[in-house]
């Protein structure tokens, strides 16, 4: 659907040069809804932008459904655009139009008629449920109203791919839970590709089926959300990841070590199959357990008092024969 490579774009700002994107690689599957996050400053909005030509890439290539778009005359790109909706953080609605009329724009710059219109209008309303919202104005609306309407003007041309630049980092958590929930009904049920900007990692894991992380205009880590998150971050990306610590109140008596559940082992009693196995004090430090794209995803803070580093190869043994990644710390 997507196919990303060797991007790179560059800025000059004040007579320096910025390389805000550095030889970008990345696929993206038909109907995935893959989320690209990173701090401020990573490159996210820029890589998001050159997918569809708002931004020019200073070098590589962008092929969308076997078209490199990057080769397109600007007339050829108009209408490949027609194919790509796009979402904002600040909705980017017209303010002095209704939210019908707002919906309709882009159908009446490509001299849709009024009765197709108004059919497809009406259609997006209910769909994002804002029906009774039809002829009131975007300041009359809330956040998350005015994101429906951005969605459904979105969804006007009937795009196979939904760009999302931090569609709901203004909006209170509630209402991005619902913004988010909306988009990805709408991805199933339209089979729409989605690509999404964020640098909340709690997007990714509500709705994201895959995940690239940015740092510098550059991936560190790429892959299946619910698989990324059963590995142990390195370095890099442990701020996105997380990782679980200890409360600074309790001082170290044993080895601590960090497991990560993975293949189905969070649904197993393997600490107390641990307990029972083995003559040695366990203390829980710390623990969480989540689901991700319907995989439950655990990871635990434990400390092990052994009397040996051989009787500790053990249990690291035991754990990693439970599908259990361990880490010492």
């Amino acid at each position: 659907m997507i196919q990303i490579s060797e991007l790179t774009k560059v800025y000059s700002k004040n007579g320096q040069i910025v390389k805000a994107l550095d030889g970008i690689d990345l696929e993206i599957e038909k109907g995935d809804i893959y989320g690209i996050i990173g701090l401020s400053g990573a490159g996210k909005s820029s890589l998001i932008r050159c997918i569809n030509r708002i931004e020019e890439p200073s070098s590589g290539r962008v092929v969308i459904s076997g078209v490199d778009i990057t080769a397109l005359s600007e007339k050829e790109l108009r209408k490949s655009r027609q194919n790509i909706g796009m979402i904002f953080q600040n909705f980017n609605l017209l303010s002095s139009k209704t939210v019908y009329d707002n919906i309709a724009f882009p159908l009446r710059l490509q001299k849709y008629s009024e009765a197709i219109i108004k059919e497809k209008v009406t259609s997006l309303l209910e769909k994002v449920e804002l029906t009774d919202k039809a002829n009131v104005y975007p300041s009359n609306l809330s956040g998350g109203q005015k994101q429906r309407v951005g969605i459904a003007r979105a969804l006007a041309t009937e795009p196979e791919i939904l760009l999302c630049d931090e569609a709901t980092s203004a909006l209170d958590p509630k209402t991005t839970k619902q913004i988010l929930s909306l988009l990805k009904t709408l991805s199933y049920e339209l089979g729409i590709t989605l690509v999404v900007i964020t640098h909340e990692m709690e997007v990714i894991k509500a709705i994201c089926n895959k995940v690239a992380i940015l740092e510098a205009g550059k991936i560190i880590e790429k892959g299946v959300t619910a698989e990324l998150f059963s590995t142990v971050p390195t370095p890099q990306t442990r701020h996105f990841l997380g990782e679980l610590e200890a409360p600074e109140f309790l001082t170290q008596k044993g080895t601590r070590l960090h497991l990560t559940f993975s293949n189905g082992s969070a649904n197993a009693p393997i600490i107390s199959g641990f307990i029972r196995q083995f003559p040695y004090d366990v203390n829980i430090l710390s623990g969480n357990i989540e689901s991700i794209q319907r995989q439950v995803v655990g990871k635990l803070l434990i400390e092990v008092l052994t009397p040996s580093e051989d009787e500790m190869g053990r249990v690291i043994a035991y754990f990693e024969d439970q599908h259990v990644v361990v880490e010492v710390l």
